[in-house]
């Protein structure tokens, strides 16, 4: 039985609401200013020839405020429920990828710094598009495109559709997010800019290790690689172990000789990776831009932009993981960890785009988009268990984290005006996309270590039970998407109508493999070296040591029979959509989309065989087909020249992705809890309704109410499941789901306190909502709370921005205040409560100085209030990092 919407506040709750009411409630006071603010002049309100490839709609020369009036204005004139933001307001508030970015727009939260959470739902439930092309993520660990591999200096602006229309892709529940790359430029421009930042974290005991010589560029020079010889000697014998040697397809070996083979594949690895301190490195970020547009003959015009963006940075962390045990009377500590640690990153990423338009009717546009992420994560941790907190005891975990995440894009599209054929309006486009990530070295090794009286930690001696860790990964994405449409315009007195219909192909092919090696270790019988042991990793590893048979090694295959999978899915899509307006005041649109999509999945064994998981699975449960109609409707009401009423109605849905339908293992990269797929998901539909009031003010202003209510049909949840291997997560479908909430949001001036409230403007908005889902209990889950909010939902979400431009244009400032309410992070089990993720308050300043048209400085403090990530279970503090307050200074030149 579903139940009423129950909004608790907390006193931190009230105020927010309160404070951005208040502001609010100034939208609809008239100005008491006798004087109109010049925030609107001829030159930024300049309308951009038909022949020119616009960059914005407005160009903002004066008061920045007028960028977020043109976003608004976008979004007024759109048919369905949306939010948009545009360069300049990325700008505005400092952000430096999409991801922080987004987390400004109405009812969306930010997940890991990477993921958008769209009106409290997961990252599942949002799909993304470049340039309006579907593109395949690189995070394994995730089925949308991490957000923040998108630098902020090649964005012209992102979309957030949360209303669902017949055009864009029926899988998404919360919000369907479009990042649109910067466009061909309407005359010369050369934009070049260098900066560095701090972070409180810093200080000059960052951790690291021998890398690659290419590791400035985020990309390894092979020394990470799995060795050849490995690979090679797997595809000889189908193992590496000395049994699978002499059993294996060539079998011409004896135990002496295979023992001799192991050992020189143990040989073979990357043993020169102890982990060591050194000086922080300054962060460098640099961009660079240049476009130009020609003529060519009387109507033709040709245009072109470049960019290319380098970022290089370490952050040093501190982060602390706790594991609980027990039921709800009787919790106790099983496993804790305190970790420091350096996460060093690299991000490149270059873009390339050309236009050219034959003639006012005919236009091509291309996009060409390249981004690399590499994150290099080195930590040290001391991990306590049941066994060794009541002794002085522990161990000290060293973990090596090093991938690459690269995605490329390649985009062609055109738009034709057929003024002989009735004005049709015809668009095509095709787009292929390569995404990868590559982990070639994640390496983990433990010492046994001995607490002090002072709580320092002596006497490291290499846990040979626990022994070192190699694990090689790679995952790439091919995919391939393109479509047509055709927009039919015709005119019945004041009523415009225009008929569409289309068609959308898309397909994904996905290669995952990994392998997981144990470096087992042992002193000889022989050996009177046993301080070995207490030396650092390379010196204990050393040919030394190995060459005088002080050490025995045996190199082994610790992957399991679930590491490995391939996986191919495609999707044809027919639409088709009705827009009419009458005379201005009315306007109705109504669409259908049918989708045939088909998905296999299929797991492999070491050996490259088909998985069936020990006779548990048929290849028939391997293989998705689902095909359906999605009808969306939306009606917009315009009551006056300012205000309007939006009403929609649609449904969609939302399938589980390609890991989450296979059972192999994969690692949450926060929690560290392994995950495992589940052949037996099935997809969940979703029916929205969508009710939203708009007011727009001549002088930019604007303010919006809006409410909404999703139902969810066997949502997908990711829930504990029972297993003495530690933790695990497994995707099940709960019975059923549903979310209900409201959310305002407004922009206004405050020239109505005269004076110097002239030069500023406030921004906001507040989210306030509900979900319940209810699951029950099986062989493999036991839940502690059948029914509760679906996980990653927050009850409010909150935003206040405060900006001001000084009337020579030359500074502009801006505090933004970002918090959400607490999550559900994951549910517990066996009596243990869910885990939630605690609120994070964000407060970040950004002031710009432009003393001419040409230079410009731009100063940011991040996280002003110093708060961390923490995610608590009945009380205890069960997961915590701190990001640290950091500070970043820019010089920007452009021409």
């Amino acid at each position: 039985m579903k139940t009423k919407p129950n909004f608790s506040t907390s006193k931190l709750t009230k105020a927010i609401a309160l404070a951005i009411s208040a502001a609010a409630a100034f939208t609809v006071l008239p100005a008491f200013s006798a004087e109109e603010a010049e925030s609107t002049t001829a030159d930024e309100n300049e309308v951009i020839d038909k022949n020119d490839f616009p960059i914005e709609a407005i160009q903002v020369i004066g008061r920045l405020r007028s960028s977020a009036s043109a976003a608004m204005e976008e979004r007024r004139e759109l048919p369905t429920v949306a939010d948009l933001m545009g360069a300049e307001q990325i700008s505005r508030t400092g952000d430096s990828d999409a991801a922080a970015a987004l987390r400004r727009v109405t009812g969306l939260t930010l997940k890991d710094g990477k993921f958008i959470y769209v009106r409290g739902l997961g990252e599942r439930y949002s799909s993304t598009s470049l340039n309006g092309a579907v593109v395949p993520s690189p995070d394994p660990t995730r089925n949308v495109v991490p957000l923040d591999m998108f630098p902020s200096s090649i964005i012209e602006s992102l979309s957030v559709q949360k209303a669902a229309s017949a055009d864009m892709p029926a899988a998404f529940g919360g919000g369907h997010v479009d990042i649109r790359t910067k466009s061909i430029p309407s005359d010369f421009m050369f934009k070049m800019s260098v900066g560095s930042e701090y972070n409180s974290n810093d200080s000059n005991d960052s951790y690291t290790y021998q890398g690659g010589s290419d590791d400035k560029w985020g990309k390894d020079d092979g020394s990470r690689a799995m060795p050849q010889s490995i690979t090679n000697t797997i595809k000889a014998y189908g193992g590496i172990s000395p049994i699978d040697i002499i059993t294996g397809s060539k079998g011409t070996l004896n135990f002496q000789q295979a023992q001799s083979l192991n050992r020189s594949l143990a040989l073979d690895l990357n043993r020169n990776m102890a982990i060591e301190t050194r000086d922080t490195p300054t962060p460098i970020n640099a961009n660079l831009a240049i476009g130009d547009k020609w003529d060519i003959g009387e109507e033709s015009v040709f245009g072109a932009l470049a960019a290319v963006a380098y970022k290089r940075k370490s952050e040093n962390y501190t982060k602390r993981e706790v594991e609980l045990d027990g039921g709800k009377d009787n919790v106790q500590i099983e496993n804790q960890k305190d970790i420091k640690g350096t996460e060093s990153v690299v991000q490149l990423s270059g873009m390339f785009n050309m236009g050219f338009e034959l003639n006012d009717d005919h236009k091509i546009e291309t996009f060409t988009t390249y981004l690399r992420d590499t994150s290099d994560d080195v930590s040290i941790g001391i991990e306590e268990t049941i066994d060794t907190i009541s002794e002085p005891n522990a161990l000290q975990v060293n973990e090596i984290e090093y991938e690459e995440r690269t995605l490329i894009s390649n985009q062609i599209r055109g738009e034709h005006y057929l003024v002989d054929l009735w004005d049709i309006q015809a668009n095509w486009m095709y787009s292929d996309s390569r995404s990868r990530r590559y982990a070639p070295n994640e390496l983990s090794y433990t010492y046994n270590v001995i607490e002090q009286d002072d709580g320092t930690f002596t006497n490291p001696i290499l846990n040979t039970q626990d022994a070192p860790k190699y694990v090689y990964s790679n995952l790439e994405d091919d995919s391939k998407n393109y479509g047509w449409d055709a927009t039919l315009p015709l005119e019945f007195g004041s009523t415009m109508v225009k008929v569409r219909g289309g068609y959308q192909y898309y397909e994904r092919v996905r290669d995952s493999k990994a392998t997981r090696l144990g470096l087992e270790v042992r002193l000889t019988p022989t050996s009177t070296h046993g301080s070995i042991l207490s030396e650092r990793f390379d010196q204990i590893f050393s040919n030394e040591n190995i060459d005088t048979n002080r050490l025995s090694l045996e190199l082994r295959d610790a992957s399991t029979n679930t590491e490995d999978y391939v996986a191919t899915e495609k999707n044809d899509a027919y639409f088709g959509s009705v827009d009419i307006d009458f005379d201005d005041v009315w306007r109705i649109y109504a669409g259908i989309r049918y989708e045939d999509f088909r998905r296999v999945t299929l797991p492999l064994t070491p050996e490259g065989e088909i998985s069936d998981e020990n006779g548990r699975y048929d290849i028939l449960d391997y293989i998705i087909k689902d095909d359906g109609i999605y009808p969306s409707l939306s009606v917009t009401w315009k009551d006056s020249d300012i205000t309007q009423w939006r009403l929609g109605v649609s449904k969609t849905v939302v399938r589980p992705d390609l890991r989450e339908v296979s059972p192999v293992r994969f690692q949450d990269p926060v929690t560290g809890f392994d995950f495992f797929g589940n052949p037996e998901l099935n997809s969940s539909d979703i029916v929205n309704f969508d009710l939203r009031w708009e007011w727009y003010s001549d002088e930019g202003n604007s303010f919006s109410v809006g409410g909404f209510y999703k139902d969810l049909e066997a949502p997908i949840e990711p829930i504990q499941r029972i297993s003495e291997a530690g933790r695990q997560l497994k995707f099940y479908n709960a019975e059923s789901g549903l979310i209900y909430g409201i959310e305002t949001e407004f922009l206004h001036d405050l020239e109505f306190f005269g004076g110097i409230g002239e030069n500023f403007f406030v921004a906001g908005n507040l989210t306030l909502s509900d979900s319940e889902i209810e699951i029950l209990p099986n062989g493999e889950i036991d839940p502690t709370n059948l029914k509760r909010r679906m996980t990653g939902h927050s009850k409010w979400v909150a935003n206040l921005q405060l900006s001001f431009d000084s009337p020579d244009e030359a500074h502009s400032a801006t505090l933004v205040y970002n918090i959400f309410g607490e999550r559900i992070a994951y549910g517990g089990r066996g009596g243990l409560d869910d885990v939630y993720e605690q609120p994070f308050s964000s407060l970040d300043f950004t002031y710009s100085f432009t003393p001419d048209e040409f230079w410009s400085v731009k100063f940011k403090a991040k996280n002003l209030l110093g708060s961390e990530t923490e995610y608590d279970q009945q009380g205890t503090q069960v997961y915590a990092k701190d990001p640290g307050t950091g500070l970043s200074l820019q010089v920007s030149y452009t021409y």
